[in-house]
């Protein structure tokens, strides 16, 4: 399938707020002691730390075990609090309290896993989900609690993600100490896998907090190749049938060009001007998420952007000129494999990208990535990986992720981490097999996901107005969840040319459920 900043990222500087509405599973027994208040606790974060993030925490560094207070947590993907007990422990209950201020920027994790050490690894003992959405405005604690049998251990995990910020405190283990006990998991209890043997994560510091994605193509064929904040509105906020507006939807627009471009110099510049035109693509995204914040009371919340580098091919002749000197894409004498050629103007490209980038000023939008635009490997072009590598040093280099999607067993695809990609989803191209579609393709995508550490993409391939595509759409969303590749997995989202728009604007209800499963799909925890 041809398809297809550093901006500040805030966080809110917000104080603890009053307890509104307290949401709390059962209560467990209140017989047994805290043994989380006499544990060594240790928090890590799951993202590259940040100093400055790090620093504002220290404003809010209540004791994890107190029940007043709040200890603060601000972005940096996500969080690990290890309790160290003194010995072996029948651990019965493990609880810890958030508090949800949207208004402020504090939300709660829309998930935590609860994870115990046996017999020289972790496993993965317990999940809980929030039961309350993060456009939720009132101020509310809520309290994540797991119950065990047969858990012993003296060690317990905590792992949830963070968007902007997670206050917590009031953490509690329950249970007795039985010294000299085996350590031992409840059946049922899966290991917790090591890095590069699970799917990608929206909190894996590779995917820089991107959970949905979807593709955009911009700069050509008229009306389908340009967006207005109308067409980006039903994307960036769910409205139900009814009219009215629930929450976010896609938290990324990876925008790509329509068609492929010319491998010259003046296409690539008329794609950036098209780009930055004033009212359209990434301006009118720019008004859509404004809007989208003030309907909302998500102020200050941006949309994540990933803009696309294009693919300069060799043999593929003059292409402009860079610095004063004209590069050739075909074989010389002193560059035969044209890479200096080549680099050179993706140097100049991703140049005047960022400096186009940083001069709109774009309050709601927030960069954090370039995509490479050629979804598989030509390992017989000339110089093809030391292309790549540059590819992925000039976004390292200016700050951001390095993101490929590459089509079902690309070339390339086992070596995504040694080209110098950050993350990857994979299309599993079930959806273009058509009336020949084999499930398996997407079962498979999804085993290759868990087996090397990638997000997948979901596919609406053909036209939504087609009872078909309709009909592949929702097997790939049904497999998905059979495969544990829901939750929070990190997902792309190709829907050729608008179609999600136009499920949403469909007076059919068979063409407007694509766009309501989509965000139904969405709300996995």
């Amino acid at each position: 399938m041809n398809h297809r900043i550093k901006a500040s990222i805030a966080c809110a500087l917000c104080g603890p707020a009053a307890v509104g509405v307290l949401f709390a599973p059962a209560a467990f027994a209140a017989t047994l002691p805290n043994l989380a208040t006499s544990a060594a606790i240790s928090v890590s974060t799951t993202g590259p730390a940040d100093a400055q993030f790090s620093n504002m925490e220290t404003t809010y560094s209540a004791p994890l075990t107190a029940p007043v207070g709040w200890r603060g947590f601000c972005r940096q993907i996500g969080r690990d609090i290890t309790v160290t007990l003194p010995q072996t422990t029948d651990v019965q209950t493990v609880s810890i309290q958030f508090e949800q201020d949207a208004s402020s920027g504090v939300y709660y994790p829309h998930q935590v896993d609860f994870e115990a050490y046996s017999g020289g690894q972790w496993y993965q003992v317990a999940t809980e989900q929030s039961v309350v959405p993060i456009t939720d405005k009132r101020v509310t604690t809520q309290t994540f609690t797991a119950h065990f049998s047969g858990l012993r251990t003296n060690e317990i995990r905590i792992h949830f993600p963070v968007s902007v910020w997670v206050f917590a405190h009031n953490l509690k283990v329950n249970g007795t100490p039985v010294p000299g006990a085996a350590p031992a998991v409840p059946s049922g209890a899966s290991i917790v896998p090591s890095s590069g043997t699970q799917p990608m994560e929206a909190y894996d510091p590779r995917s820089r907090g991107i959970r949905n994605m979807l593709l955009v193509y911009t700069g050509d064929y008229q009306s389908l190749g340009t967006w207005s904040p109308s067409d980006f509105a039903p994307m960036v906020t769910y409205t139900n049938p009814n009219g009215q507006s629930l929450g976010p939807m896609f938290d990324t627009i990876l925008f790509l060009p329509y068609g492929s471009l010319q491998d010259n110099q003046q296409s690539w510049q008329n794609y950036l001007t098209d780009l930055f035109t004033p009212g359209q693509q990434l301006d009118a995204l720019n008004t859509a998420v404004g809007q989208r914040n003030q309907q909302l009371g998500t102020y200050g919340q941006q949309e994540k952007v990933v803009l696309t580098i294009p693919y300069p091919a060799f043999g593929d002749g003059a292409w402009g000129s860079a610095n004063g000197q004209a590069l050739l894409f075909n074989a010389t004498a002193a560059d035969p494999a044209a890479l200096s050629a080549r680099e050179a103007a993706l140097q100049w490209y991703v140049q005047t990208l960022l400096a186009d980038w940083n001069n709109a000023h774009y309050a709601n939008l927030d960069l954090v990535g370039l995509y490479w635009d050629k979804e598989d490997v030509d390992y017989s072009s000339p110089g093809e990986v030391p292309l790549i590598q540059y590819a992925s040093s000039l976004a390292h280099q200016a700050g951001y992720g390095f993101y490929w999607i590459p089509f079902y067993d690309a070339s390339g695809l086992t070596e995504w981490q040694q080209l110098g990609f950050d993350g990857v989803w994979l299309q599993p191209n079930y959806a273009e097999q058509g009336n020949a579609a084999d499930i398996s393709r997407v079962a498979n995508s999804d085993a290759y996901a868990k087996e090397l550490g990638l997000g997948i993409e979901l596919e609406l391939s053909g036209g939504v107005q087609y009872p078909s595509v309709q009909t592949l759409y929702n097997q790939t969303i049904a497999q998905l969840e059979t495969d544990g590749m829901a939750d929070s997995v990190s997902h792309a989202y190709y829907a050729g040319s608008k179609d999600f728009v136009k499920s949403f604007l469909a007076t059919d209800p068979n063409e407007r459920a694509v766009y309501d499963e989509t965000y139904s799909f969405m709300q996995h925890p």
